[in-house]
């Protein structure tokens, strides 16, 4: 049947259509064929610490990061979530907790801004990224139409999220915190009507522009210098990423969300619902295969969760306590969290229902849940909890775990350097180290992955 079915595909007469079907077809044919896909890479960056405690399921005795001791790995399916994380309870064989990883390259603090993706201490004047961040290097690996998409919510109403991605040494890659724009960028060109010829002005406006670069660095030749060509190289980047989306027409047009007010809300948790619902149809269109959300990252004394009932700033119940169970400022984490892995949730159960191969998307996504501050609201990044969905179709030894490392600096304790170089070798990247390194700690023994403990 398989032949038969590759045989159709393989006659198929596109004709004048073939332009903007090919890549639609080439999937058909992927799936049907059972050829390998491009792992995918989710990074869910939210505000304001992720406490160990808060992580650990009620029914597990709790052992602060300096107890740990040993390595230890429990069967999560037999305990009930943390609170904050109770949207995950259908999706729990495919759910990790990992504890104890530590950052302290990142400094810790508040915010590590990009340091949190990038393994770097950022300037508090400049925030200017040190190196390429793994979410881009990911993309970068193993691109879709674009190799990277970023998009996110912030308790106001700017448009982009800067110095947390970036695809170089002080190349920051922006996040758009806009979901009107961010929809108008990646799903104009299937939209029809007026934002369809709104995507073609600028495509036709593009064309022109480069035109008119490129006869400026011809007539200035060596006058130009650097300057003009890096505003050749983007204006370069900017009509390719058009002239793709063009070809991939008809694809995006089958996954993008339909319009609704929340992409123009007042509202953030509003607008963060409808960025979530962008980011599923970017991936399932095959726009990209890593995407990076964030929700209120780097923002301190915002309130940004208004919108589902939470009247008191991020700074505010961080003061209250979060690394204790009977900390007033629980219920406020638990409350922003939950409504977080709510979105997450249906993210992964939106992949899990479309098909893919012969199984769904979600078999071959990681979801990667992390504080842009490592652990508690004043992060010192001894350890840095993560929540992860998802286990590259088996690449990775993920699933109804729960893992403790050993505390910082004893036998057996890793780094976030050697979880990113495990991901990077998922990606078929084999990259030993990531990002900056702790001077304090042994490089080969703690910093150095892929991690034995997760990978299959």
């Amino acid at each position: 049947m398989k032949a038969n079915r590759r045989q159709m595909l393989k006659g198929l007469s596109l004709g004048a259509g073939s332009m903007l079907l090919s890549p639609m077809i080439q999937r058909v044919m992927a799936n049907a064929e059972g050829e390998k896909r491009s792992p995918r890479f989710v990074f869910v960056l939210q505000s304001n610490g992720f406490d160990a405690v808060q992580a650990c399921p009620e029914s597990i005795p709790f052992q602060k990061y300096a107890d740990r001791e040993k390595f230890e790995s429990i069967d999560l399916t037999q305990h009930k979530l943390p609170k904050g994380l109770a949207a995950l309870e259908p999706l729990k064989r495919r759910t990790t907790i990992i504890q104890g990883l530590s950052g302290r390259s990142t400094g810790g603090g508040h915010s590590t801004h990009g340091g949190c993706l990038g393994l770097y201490r950022t300037s508090p004047a400049s925030r200017s990224p040190h190196n390429i961040t793994i979410d881009y290097q990911l993309g970068q690996s193993m691109p879709g139409i674009l190799p990277w998409i970023g998009m996110g919510m912030s308790a106001g109403r700017g448009d982009a999220l800067m110095h947390f991605t970036a695809r170089a040494a002080h190349k920051t890659m922006p996040i758009i915190l806009n979901p009107e724009k961010a929809y108008n960028a990646y799903f104009s060109v299937a939209a029809g009507g007026e934002r369809e010829k709104d995507f073609h002005l600028k495509r036709n406006l593009l064309d022109y522009m480069v035109g008119d670069v490129k006869k400026a660095r011809k007539a200035l030749g060596s006058v130009a210098g650097e300057e003009l060509d890096a505003y050749l190289s983007a204006y370069d980047q900017l009509a390719a990423r058009q002239y793709q989306l063009l070809d991939n027409k008809e694809s995006l047009k089958k996954s993008a969300p339909k319009w609704d007010d929340r992409f123009t809300s007042e509202v953030a948790t509003k607008r963060l619902e409808a960025q979530f619902e962008l980011a599923g149809s970017a991936l399932i269109g095959g726009l990209s295969n890593v995407a990076t959300l964030t929700c209120a990252a780097s923002e301190i004394n915002a309130q940004p969760y208004l919108g589902i009932g939470v009247d008191i700033s991020n700074h505010g119940y961080g003061h209250m306590g979060g690394n204790r169970r009977d900390a007033k400022g629980i219920p406020y984490y638990e409350k922003s969290r939950g409504w977080l892995f709510g979105l997450i949730a249906k993210l992964a159960q939106r992949l899990e229902k479309t098909p893919e191969g012969e199984g769904n998307m979600l078999d071959n996504t990681l979801i990667i849940y992390m504080s842009d501050a490592p652990d508690t609201h004043h992060s010192t990044a001894f350890e840095w909890p993560l929540a992860m969905v998802g286990n590259i179709k088996g690449k990775l030894n993920l699933g109804g775990r729960y893992i403790n490392f050993p505390g910082y600096g004893k036998p057996g304790h890793h780094t976030i350097s050697a979880l990113y170089s495990t991901f990077l070798n998922c990606a078929g990247v084999k990259q030993q180290t990531f990002g900056q390194l702790d001077g304090d700690l042994d490089v080969k023994r703690m910093q150095t992955g892929p991690l034995p403990q997760i990978l299959a």
